[in-house]
């Protein structure tokens, strides 16, 4: 495994990190017979074998269903082997962003649910989900709730999630956030012109998801709904071009690595349903991808919203 220091943070992070919505709730391009989650007990043995793998860094959220739970089985006696990250869903129900002291309450109840799950007395990561612009514009709020939670002993750095490429890059400007996770895929490298640069001009650690597209670049991708056809043609022409490359690795693999290739990004985040999915991630970590191939597939990018953000696709 490699390590990278993440940002201004200082801490040092396995390239490949856990992500662990798949461990909460039903998630991705579902396929035919599939069961759904894993168990608890299948789900502490994934965070095992990622640990024993050499992975360092975890990512959850209060929304992703049972993942804070389980996580709080598995790390029972590892917590101080990683670097751990949750996320506080701001918006309501209704999708609206609560202001003012409405604000202030929803991130701090949100933050004690969070350790309580997790039996966990802090967070080295504290993330915001999903940050829109109604959010943004409340910068000194939210600022002033990282303050108090890190005087509290409760949060060492502070971070937000992000889609699209216009928002995290307005979103710098505003220096609230140590990290920041965005997306970015073979299909998906919008960031790639402007955001990550001036995230490393400002000391910012870069987390990517997403390096799947929602299982759109595995063969999934071929149970993918019509409406989506264009991004189904796109996922065979990776696949095929990987393939082709004859470097015997999987197009998930090629993914990974294809992100890691990235000097920008400090660790790339990979979701897992299984052990054997761990094992498989484990070893994209130590892919090199040749040039060649990195040129073929940088050739592969969408620009087209629609396509690149599974939220509209439709498909739960």
């Amino acid at each position: 495994m490699r390590y990278r220091t993440l940002g201004r943070t200082g801490l040092s992070v396995s390239a490949l990190a856990l992500g662990t919505v798949e461990l909460g709730l039903e998630y991705g391009i579902p396929l035919p017979g599939e069961s759904g989650r894993p168990g608890d007990a299948e789900g502490v043995r994934i965070v095992h074998a990622s640990l024993d793998g050499g992975v360092n860094f975890i990512d959850t959220a209060r929304a992703y269903g049972e993942s804070e739970r389980v996580l709080g089985l598995a790390l029972a006696d590892r917590r101080d082997r990683v670097v751990l990250a949750s996320k506080v869903a701001t918006q309501r129900s209704d999708g609206c962003t609560p202001t003012g002291d409405e604000l202030r309450r929803t991130m701090c109840a949100s933050l004690d649910v969070s350790l309580r799950q997790l039996h966990t007395d802090w967070l080295d990561i504290w993330q915001i989900h999903n940050v829109d612009t109604a959010l943004l514009e409340q910068a000194e709020t939210v600022a002033e709730v990282f303050a108090t939670a890190r005087r509290a002993g409760k949060v060492r750095w502070t971070g937000g999630s992000f889609y699209g490429a216009a928002l995290p890059l307005a979103a710098l400007n505003y220096d609230i956030f140590d990290v920041m996770q965005v997306t970015y895929s073979v299909l998906d490298q919008r960031l790639a012109d402007h955001f990550f640069a001036a995230a490393q001009a400002r000391k910012v650690g870069v987390v990517v998801r997403s390096v799947l597209l929602k299982g759109a670049l595995t063969e999934r991708g071929e149970h993918l709904p019509d409406h989506l056809e264009p991004l189904r043609e796109r996922s065979r022409r990776f696949r095929r071009t990987v393939a082709e490359a004859g470097i015997g690795c999987s197009p998930a693999q090629a993914a990974v690595a294809f992100a890691l290739a990235q000097p920008a990004i400090h660790a790339v985040l990979v979701g897992v349903g299984s052990v054997q999915e761990v094992n498989h991630a484990l070893q994209a970590a130590t892919l090199e991808l040749p040039p060649a191939l990195v040129d073929q597939l940088r050739g592969l990018r969408l620009d087209d919203e629609g396509l690149l953000n599974p939220g509209t696709w439709g498909i739960g």
